[in-house]
């Protein structure tokens, strides 16, 4: 039986029982900040990148030598990201290659996530162009078995091997049909981020006021980081004046480039998706980068995302709750002090007014201790109603 953890004198989190670390579902209090009393129940927290991918899917391509490459990020997430970042020592355990939307939720219900923004796993490349990792069949049906949970994020590529009609169709399907507000675009696999191919997708989502997700930064093997670098996002921003563009991963290590392009493009913002356990280990580092984005680029540019799985989302979210400026910072370096609603906007309300969501009647009441929230969201009634009148047109 799992047992609720406890802190141990180095303050890594074990389990009561086997005095081990803890696993992803080892029972938690919510994450909190002793030191202002704020938990996650104080905040709308919505997940911008978490990632879908049943084992008994992914088992058909894994023949291709490629999907191993897959497996090597698998075990780096796990080495650096899934550790306590104050111990650097493993605080909780990887959910492993199994990807399916109940271990989701219940991680989520650990780290007190009211809503995700959820994607097909792709690494299309890895298996010859063959076939994905998962499909947005799959996101559709985590939709309808959470739709109170549950926001579609689309992702239609790879844009350079697919017709154009199939795209656009497939993409105002998803989000006609299933709700879906976001759409992913995973370059590594495909084009760079400016390829005049993507125009006409990146115009649909501008028009329909799709959210546009974009990788940026390093790539972790499969593909060349030349097409994801944060310059690009240049081009299409200054030709899509309207498009709601999101850069995951801060475009790390070219985050000072990202924050640049921020300032010149205010419908660009910024999620460090994936990086946010890492730089907990590194407090001053990531409080340069929030410091030199609050002056540049002001308070409500920041999004929060957790990368599920590649990140523990508990002590993402714990990361947020607890970010501050040191004073020695603000002194050297002229950053401001950490704005009274940032943590707010952060953890949920800036994507949540991006894609039209209203964050008060989305969020919901964790008891803790893993156990999921009661109730209803709008989100949910929407997205049921939505799914009843397809329902009745067949």
């Amino acid at each position: 039986m799992v047992k609720r953890a406890k802190a141990n004198s180095s303050n890594e989190r074990v389990s009561k029982k086997s005095n081990k670390p803890a696993t992803w579902d080892t029972i938690m209090p919510l994450p909190s900040n002793p030191e202002t009393g704020e938990t996650a129940n104080d905040f709308y927290i919505l997940d911008c990148e978490t990632h879908v991918m049943p084992e008994d899917y992914r088992r058909f391509i894994q023949y291709f030598e490629g999907t191993k490459t897959f497996e090597f990020a698998h075990e780096m997430c796990n080495h650096w990201f899934w550790k306590d970042h104050r111990t650097g020592k493993q605080a909780a355990i990887h959910p492993g290659m199994d990807w399916h939307i109940d271990k989701i939720i219940a991680d989520m219900d650990r780290s007190g996530v009211d809503q995700i923004a959820l994607m097909r796993e792709s690494f299309i490349d890895t298996a010859g162009d063959s076939a994905p990792f998962s499909t947005n069949q799959h996101v559709i049906d985590a939709i309808e078995k959470y739709p109170d949970r549950v926001i579609g994020v689309s992702n239609v590529g790879p844009f350079s091997k697919r017709k154009l009609k199939d795209i656009l169709w497939e993409l105002e399907y998803l989000h006609d049909n299933y709700n879906f507000k976001f759409t992913k675009f995973y370059q590594p696999e495909d084009c760079p981020i400016n390829d005049r191919r993507l125009w006409p997708v990146y115009e649909m989502c501008q028009d329909r006021g799709i959210v546009a997700f974009f990788h940026t930064g390093i790539t972790i093997r499969m593909g060349p980081t030349r097409y994801t670098l944060p310059v690009l996002l240049d081009e299409v921003a200054s030709d899509f004046p309207d498009l709601k563009i999101v850069a995951y991963h801060g475009g790390f290590p070219y985050w000072e480039e990202l924050v640049t392009l921020m300032w010149k493009h205010p419908h660009i913002y910024v999620s460090y998706s994936i990086l946010l356990t890492w730089l907990m280990r590194a407090p001053h580092r990531f409080a340069h980068m929030v410091g030199t984005t609050l002056q540049i680029a002001g308070e409500n540019r920041f999004v929060w995302g957790s990368d599920w799985p590649a990140s523990d989302p508990y002590q993402s979210v714990e990361a947020i709750l607890k970010l501050d400026i040191p004073e020695e910072l603000q002194e050297k370096w002229g950053y401001p002090p950490l704005p009274k609603d940032l943590k707010k906007n952060f953890l949920g309300g800036t994507l949540a007014k991006l894609a039209g969501i209203n964050a008060g009647r989305n969020k919901l009441n964790f008891p803790g201790e893993n156990k999921p929230p009661k109730g209803k969201t709008s989100e949910g009634d929407k997205t049921r109603k939505i799914m009843r009148n397809k329902k009745k047109k067949k």
